[in-house]
């Protein structure tokens, strides 16, 4: 969030490539996404440890449906970074949460974030700030209603990689390919629950962080090698400015806290472009594929990808053709 803050290269004027705003944008990606990391390898490990599956359980709907709802609830009343999102999920899922109902939190957690709501009112203070409040809120709701409706109709097996689906059916037989086999918990699961607290965090923040460092390399050097100056003449199309919102997003990767600060000082940009901007971002981009990839099957997040980035293009297109 800190480096954030500071104009970061976004592309040179020219041609060509700037390997030290290559290395000052990976480091600011990185410095800014593994303080979240942490913290949601934090709150994992303290769901895991602490937290009893019988207490999800009975929190929750039975309905899948209605299930997804509580989800985009639970991600306004407990809401995280994206980054800090992802190992959360994992823990969920193997305390008995339906995949479909947790990989909805996860989206909706940073997507309808209060902070990013207010982030977004002080960055457009000078730019109907309402307007791009509700915007933003709006089109990520609807855009969230649509991926949970179609993630309750992905099986499990198709969703997870292997060794998160088997880790599930630790504590949940019902996700297993084969309701019969009940896995044993590791030897470590028995050890006192503050040394088991601590092995779950350690685990989870270096086993995703792999996954941000290379997400981070990618974004760095696509965002510093890319021009933007051509998408100024793109900016203000009705058809292309969504795109060019969305493209930016995905090259950027920003906190979904601190992305309308950035956004809001691309006077070029037309309102659908920005929100295109600010809906996708939080939702996929290049830092987050490679996260996503920590726990979900390829095949899976390509689908994610696709179905997040159409969403968002044709709500703002529409906004962009209205009357």
């Amino acid at each position: 969030m800190f480096f954030a803050a500071f104009d970061l290269p976004t592309g040179p004027a020219t041609a060509g490539i700037s390997w030290p705003d290559v290395a000052l944008s990976f480091f600011a990606i990185v410095l800014e996404g593994a303080p979240f990391l942490l913290l949601g390898a934090i709150v994992s490990g303290l769901v895991d440890v602490f937290l009893p599956a019988g207490v999800i359980k009975d929190w929750l709907p039975r309905s899948k449906t209605k299930g997804i709802f509580a989800a985009l609830g639970a991600g306004l009343i407990f809401p995280l970074c994206e980054c800090g999102a992802m190992p959360i999920v994992q823990r969920l899922i193997r305390k008995g949460v339906p995949p479909a109902v947790a990989t909805t939190y996860m989206l909706a957690a940073p997507a309808l974030n209060p902070l990013a709501m207010f982030s977004t009112y002080l960055a457009f203070r000078n730019q109907d700030p309402w307007l791009m409040v509700a915007l933003r809120f709006g089109f990520s709701l609807a855009v969230l209603i649509f991926l949970g409706l179609w993630l309750v109709r992905v099986r499990p097996e198709q969703m997870l990689r292997a060794e998160t689906l088997l880790g599930s059916t630790t504590r949940n037989p019902e996700l297993s390919p084969n309701p019969g086999l009940v896995l044993t918990p590791r030897p470590g699961m028995s050890l006192g629950g503050l040394q088991q607290f601590t092995g779950v965090v350690i685990r989870d923040f270096t086993g995703v962080l792999l996954f941000l460092v290379i997400g981070a390399a990618a974004a760095a050097l696509f965002s510093t090698g890319f021009n933007r100056n051509l998408l100024a003449p793109v900016g203000q199309n009705l058809f292309f400015g969504p795109l060019a919102g969305i493209l930016l997003a995905q090259l950027l990767c920003l906190c979904s806290t601190t992305d309308a600060f950035i956004i809001a000082a691309f006077a070029p940009f037309s309102i659908p472009a920005k929100i295109a901007f600010l809906v996708a971002g939080p939702l996929i981009d290049l830092k987050l594929y490679w996260l996503y990839r920590s726990a979900f099957q390829p095949r899976f997040v390509h689908g994610l990808w696709l179905r997040a980035l159409a969403a968002t293009f044709l709500l703002t297109l529409l906004y962009s053709l209205r009357p």
